[in-house]
């Protein structure tokens, strides 16, 4: 099986979450998706590459930021025959990140016109310009037209599972399935295994 796998914001190309993949037999390709920058819409576009370039793939699989990057690719691609499985998509980015700052956060981010994050376990912050905040507030709740299953953990503190919900409910061709899990599933990888065939038997 031939699968295209989206990391995180914070994560990278060695993701544990690839590497469970390949254990499984799978022909992995990871997309390096800071490869044209941090905002939605330039990794939306590695996805985008990955369908024209090196598709077709069984299975388009995002994590988290790489997830919501995953399914506005394939919004912009309704007639390719494509199919989903989401790993704790970050739906609806904008408004986490604006509660995260707060409304005085958000003013300084917009009047400074950057704002530094620190990423757990990196050594120095990521300085993000203001623009980053306004592709996400076009970005964050992309149109779903291809059969999509969501894995989401009910403990998730990153993303709530709600924001899976809401989409789910939204559009009938979307499954929406929850583990006892965090952000980072990594005790659910197995799911994988059966949301990987139930998008692909669609």
């Amino acid at each position: 099986m031939k699968v295209a796998f989206a990391h995180g914001l914070w994560s990278s190309t060695d993701s544990s979450k690839a590497a469970w993949m390949r254990q499984q037999g799978w022909e992995v390709v990871t997309l390096d998706m800071r490869a044209y920058g941090w905002d939605q819409a330039a990794q939306t576009r590695v996805v985008l590459d990955a369908i024209d370039q090196h598709g077709p793939f069984d299975v388009l699989i995002g994590s988290s930021f790489g997830g919501l990057a995953t399914a506005n690719a394939a919004t912009q691609r309704p007639e390719a025959d494509l199919r989903l499985v989401l790993l704790a998509p970050a739906f609806g980015y904008d408004a986490l990140v604006a509660q995260t700052l707060g409304e005085q956060g958000m003013k300084a981010w917009e009047k400074t016109g950057e704002h530094a994050f620190h990423p757990p376990g990196w050594s120095e912050p990521v300085v993000m310009p203001w623009s980053f905040m306004e592709v996400a507030r076009t970005h964050s709740w992309p149109s779903l037209s291809h059969r999509t299953a969501i894995l989401h953990g009910s403990k998730d503190d990153v993303v709530p599972l709600a924001n899976s919900e809401q989409m789910a409910l939204k559009h009938t061709h979307v499954s929406l399935h929850v583990v006892d899990d965090g952000h980072r599933l990594h005790e659910s990888l197995d799911e994988l295994i059966s949301l990987t065939r139930l998008v692909m038997d669609a």
